[in-house]
């Protein structure tokens, strides 16, 4: 990718775009404020409309936010950050894990940068892409395989407990994962997709 492309790739939204983004409420304003309150200064995702409200929520609170083309580049960029003394979070969706596979296991755990990812689950139960469902099903075992734990939140109620707890696991130098489970983000929500 030549410097023009990538500075287009990681242009963060103009002030209008965001203020007319998705409205921010409930478990995704918890979520945004339980990662800030833990340490976490820096975002790195690739855009996705299920991400998009804790993104708009981490945007009102002044967050440095990278969207990037691919999960790979975010785990490369968040490894980065982290290796300058920053504290990344990679928010993705599942579907985007296979991308991010090789940067994880071969930069982050191997120097244990310990760092918080947030997976945006799909595939799961009220899945209507049929696309989805293998990398759904794979996302826990591929995770499991790589030493990495996962908490999934189905209820909002445990949205801040498990966002606090990746990222102190982060400050130790243990990466691990919080699974946004489809169920935790309701009906309506749930049929509509990256």
């Amino acid at each position: 990718m030549d410097q023009d492309a990538a500075e287009i790739a990681t242009r963060e939204l103009p002030a209008a775009a965001a203020a007319t983004g998705p409205l921010v409420s409930g478990w995704e304003t918890d979520l945004a404020d339980a990662l800030v309150r833990s340490g976490c200064t820096t975002f790195a995702l690739v855009p996705d409309k299920r991400l998009d409200p804790i993104v708009a929520r981490l945007r009102t609170r002044g967050m440095l936010i990278r969207s990037l083309a691919q999960e790979e580049e975010c785990v490369a960029y968040a490894a980065g950050h982290m290796m300058a003394g920053g504290l990344t979070t990679v928010l993705m969706q599942s579907s985007g894990l296979g991308n991010a596979l090789n940067a994880i296991a071969s930069l982050v755990l191997p120097y244990g940068l310990g760092m918080p990812i947030v997976i945006s689950m799909r595939g799961t139960i009220g899945e209507r892409n049929p696309a989805q469902v293998p990398m759904g099903r794979a996302t826990v075992p591929i995770l499991t395989a790589l030493g990495i734990q996962a908490f999934t939140a189905r209820d909002p109620a445990q949205v801040e407990t498990i966002a606090s707890g990746i990222v102190a696991m982060a400050q130790a130098g243990v990466t691990s994962a919080m699974l946004l489970d489809q169920e935790l983000a309701g009906p309506a929500r749930r049929e509509s997709g990256r």
